[in-house]
Order: structure tokens, then C-alpha cells, then sequence
């Protein structure tokens, strides 16, 4: 390359200015591996990283993937928090181990064998739950339609909930109280419905009386309204989540105002599924004459399908859960690799284990590597650099996944969450990468296209620091682009 005619001046240059960096960052040359000039070849992410270092801790790799040449290295075998970055490794795992074709599978079944001309159904009906993680309330509603079509209006039997695809443990090690309280921190069972993240309304009705709480299709959900409808339009509302995972909305709504809409991820164990399922059947006026329960079919009398409905394939689903950083797509998919895997019920211990298995098959080294969740909201997950490199390296060599997993990462300036970034005239749709955030946290990790068919791995890593995110996201896109500038 023309470039290579330069390189003993960019060496002295480079040597020069990480002579008269901080320590942090002169450091950095120290950590190269295989190629001991790799560093100081660009100079100015050794400028990044000494302003950055001083406020923060961060490790960086990066690697152009048609050679394998390291291009720049600093702290990259220095285990980091990753954040959503962690979501870049579950997409991994999962279209390695399950294939971008896989689909999950919402099933209706019964031990029936056929509907009796009276439109009754002599056996239980089993609902059972695959963890789809895409799975609306008017998907169930359509597949309870479905029983209508087939002519069944009375079950003679019990309504059987069955959600033992994931363990009952919904929520993730490490991850904090207050993540809970959010829809991004919904908790992760096999019986998902609207991302288990419910909308309502609160209606004013005449001043003085309780204003009307409208879930949808008529559900029982554990809120609590003390909400009064007042005369005043100066009103206010307050929720708050009480000690046994119910919701106690405060406050009044003014009875001139149009209604409010409020939202809640649904708390764990709640028997969401079951009151949805309880609503739909009601509202199709098919009566169940038996009890209703949550069990794991162990009859040993064969069921069969009445109604099944696919979700689209994990090529598609792993768009929303990379794109915009999904977090209940991830732990979803995490959960479904245990459980596939291992071939019992999907728990973050079995997940974990089985997602370090598919790596190391891979030839990812994962000595390091602390895995708790899918998604990242656990602080306790940690990846380094390097790490993260390979993952990615080894998803592009693949091309069974190699065009599923690239188009799910966000592009720079041009979609997901990185919309708003990295759009410059020399970057825009140059970067794709999965971005991760929490507090004290920030990661960039991705491709880079550049010129002449080379692309770039890199990944960069921040921890331990306070305040705005926007100083170190900043860091992070330019050297991005210090990155894509190497290669003109």
C-alpha cells in the first residue's frame, strides 16, 4: 500500500507523542502484542486515550480482519463491565447454536381427541409457552380466535398454563432494584406477552368518585388506584411498586382531562399469561368448566397441536434486540440457548454455561470472561476487548450467520442506536456496532468499513467513571473515525 512509503515517519511521530502522553496512555505500546508498533501507528488514539484515562478506565482493541493485524491495543486483556455490549455475544451464541432460521413456537394442545359436535372439547386445553419473546396479546387473541373457528365454545376440562421452557427466576444477578421498576428491565419468563410491559388507561369519571383503571381486554392486574377524579385540572399522579410485586397509582386526574396512559412491566410471578388467557377465552364465550393451573406437562398421554403459531425467524428477531438494544429479546434468546443446549428449563446459571460452550467451540477464549445474562443490565458480567474482538471476528467468518448478525447491528447516522452518532461526511454508514450504557459505563464494539474490501474489528470498553455519558461516547466515535482514517 502507498501508505507503507511513511511508515518509519509516522513511527517517530508516533513515538514522540506517546513519549509526552500521561503514563495512562504511554502504556499503551507496552500492551501490544505480535505487532509492537501497532500503537504508536496511530498516534491519535493515543491522544484519546490520555484524555481520556485520567476520568476513567478503558481497554481497547481493534484489528483489520483481512490480515489480522492488530491496529491498536491498550488494557484489551483487562476484563470490563460491558453493559449492552454483552447483547453482541448473545446474538452470537444464539445464531450460532440455534440457527438464523429458528423460530419459537406458541402452542395450543390437548389430550382430546377430536371436538365433540356440540362444539365441546373433552380434555384439558394446554397453553404452552415457548418464551417468544415477540408475542403480543392480540397474537393470543388471535389464536383463541382460532379455537372459535374450530368450533369449540365449552373446554370439559382445566386451562393449563405451561411457561416451563425458563425456570421462575426472572431476573438477572447484579442487576440493580431500580432496573426493575422500568419495561427495559421486565422480568424474563418462557409466557411473554407484550414484552411483559402493560399499557392502561386511567379514565376521570363524575368529581369526587375513583377514576376507572381499563386494562386491556378486561384483565386482572394487581393495581392498586387511589386515583379520585377532581374538578381541578391542576392534578398529578404518582405510582409506585409495592413490597409484593403490585403497582399503587396515586394521586387525581381532572375530570375536564382526556384519559391517561400509563405503563408497567409486569412483575414477577404475577400470572400475567393466565389472566390474559382467562380475558380471551371470555371474550370468544368459550367456557372453561375445569380449574386453572401453572404445570409441566408430565402426562404421559400424548398431546396434539390444535393451533400453533410461529414467531418470525431469530434472523428477524435479533434486529430489535441488537438495533435497539433490546433487553428482554436478549435475555429471551439467552434463556432459549440454555435451555435448547441443555435440554431442561433455561435458568441464567445454564445459560451462561452453555453460551461459554458455544464460544469455546468457536475458539474464543473465555478464560477471563464472566457471563451472568443476555442483555447486560447484570453489572456483574465481564468481557474483555479482546474478547469481544474475537466474537466478532469468528461471526464474520461464518457465513451460515455472517449477513443475520452484521445487518442487526446498528449503523452510524443511519439507524438503532446509533442514529445520532457517528454521522459524518468520512463515517456515516461506515460503523456498525452494538453500543451498551449504564451508569459508569459506555462500550462501543463493531465492524468499520473501510476502503479497499478492509474491514475493521474493534471494541472499546469505559468503566468507573461519573457523569455525562457524552464526553465518552464522543471518545468513543472519534476513535472510530482515527480508525477509519488509517485507511484513508
Amino acid at each position: 500500500m502507498q501508505k507503507l512509503k511513511f511508515s518509519v515517519r509516522i513511527v517517530l511521530i508516533g513515538s514522540l507523542l506517546a513519549l509526552s502522553l500521561p503514563s495512562c496512555a504511554s502504556t499503551a505500546s507496552k500492551n501490544l502484542k505480535n505487532t509492537p508498533d501497532s500503537a504508536i501507528r496511530n498516534p491519535n488514539i493515543n491522544q484519546l486515550v490520555g484524555g481520556i484515562c485520567k476520568r476513567a478506565d478503558t481497554g481497547i482493541f481493534a484489528e483489520a480482519l483481512n490480515s489480522g493485524k492488530t491496529l491498536y491495543t491498550y488494557k484489551a486483556d483487562t476484563p470490563f463491565s460491558p453493559a449492552s455490549n454483552m447483547k453482541a455475544i448473545t446474538a452470537y451464541a444464539a445464531l450460532k447454536y440455534l440457527g438464523p432460521d429458528f423460530r419459537y413456537h406458541t402452542r395450543f394442545l390437548t389430550e382430546a381427541k377430536n371436538v365433540s359436535s356440540g362444539g365441546l372439547l373433552v380434555g384439558n386445553l394446554y397453553v404452552k409457552f415457548d418464551g417468544d419473546p415477540s408475542l403480543q396479546l392480540q397474537d393470543l387473541d388471535a389464536m383463541v380466535n382460532q379455537l372459535s373457528l374450530l368450533g369449540i365454545h365449552t373446554i370439559q376440562g382445566s386451562l393449563v398454563i405451561d411457561g416451563s421452557r425458563y425456570d421462575s427466576d426472572g431476573v438477572s444477578p447484579g442487576t440493580v432494584d431500580g432496573d426493575r421498576r422500568y419495561c427495559y428491565g421486565a422480568p424474563v419468563e418462557a409466557a411473554i406477552l407484550n414484552k411483559n410491559c402493560v399499557s392502561f388507561r386511567l379514565l376521570p369519571t363524575r368529581v369526587g368518585e375513583p377514576a376507572q383503571v381499563d386494562l386491556p381486554y378486561g384483565m386482572q392486574l394487581p393495581v392498586m388506584s387511589s386515583v379520585s377524579t377532581s374538578a381541578s385540572r391542576n392534578c398529578h399522579l404518582s405510582m409506585e411498586a409495592g413490597q409484593n410485586g403490585d403497582y399503587h397509582i396515586n394521586g387525581c386526574v381532572s375530570v375536564h382531562a382526556k384519559p391517561s396512559n400509563l405503563t408497567i412491566p409486569v412483575p414477577q410471578g404475577s400470572q400475567f399469561s393466565e389472566a390474559a388467557m382467562v380475558a380471551l377465552l371470555q371474550r370468544h364465550h368459550i367456557a372453561v368448566m375445569g380449574d386453572r393451573r401453572f404445570v409441566v406437562n408430565d402426562s404421559k398421554t400424548p398431546l396434539r397441536v390444535i393451533v400453533d403459531l410461529p414467531s418470525k425467524t431469530l434472523a428477524e428477531l435479533v434486529v430489535p434486540m441488537m438495533k435497539n438494544s433490546d433487553n428482554l429479546f436478549a435475555n429471551t434468546l439467552f434463556k432459549t440457548v440454555g435451555a435448547h443446549y441443555n435440554q431442561q428449563p433455561g435458568t441464567w446459571q445454564n445459560s451462561a454455561s452453555a453460551v461459554k460452550a458455544i464460544l469455546q467451540a468457536s475458539g474464543i477464549e473465555t478464560t477471563s470472561m464472566v457471563i451472568i445474562d443476555g442483555s447486560g443490565l447484570s453489572r456483574d458480567n465481564l468481557v474483555t476487548a479482546r474478547q469481544f474482538v474475537e466474537v466478532l471476528r469468528a461471526a464474520y467468518h461464518d457465513t451460515k450467520i455472517r449477513t443475520a448478525y452484521f445487518d442487526a447491528l446498528p449503523v452510524g447516522g443511519i439507524n438503532g442506536t446509533l442514529k445520532h452518532r457517528l454521522g459524518f461526511r468520512d463515517t456515516i454508514g461506515k460503523v456498525h456496532a452494538k453500543t451498551g450504557s449504564m451508569k459508569g459505563v459506555s462500550a462501543l464494539s463493531g465492524y468499520i468499513v473501510a476502503k479497499d474490501n478492509e474491514v475493521i474489528i474493534f471494541s472499546i470498553l469505559v468503566n468507573d467513571f461519573t457523569g455525562s455519558l457524552f464526553q465518552y461516547r464522543s471518545f468513543e466515535d472519534k476513535a472510530c473515525r482515527s480508525l477509519l482514517n488509517q485507511y484513508g
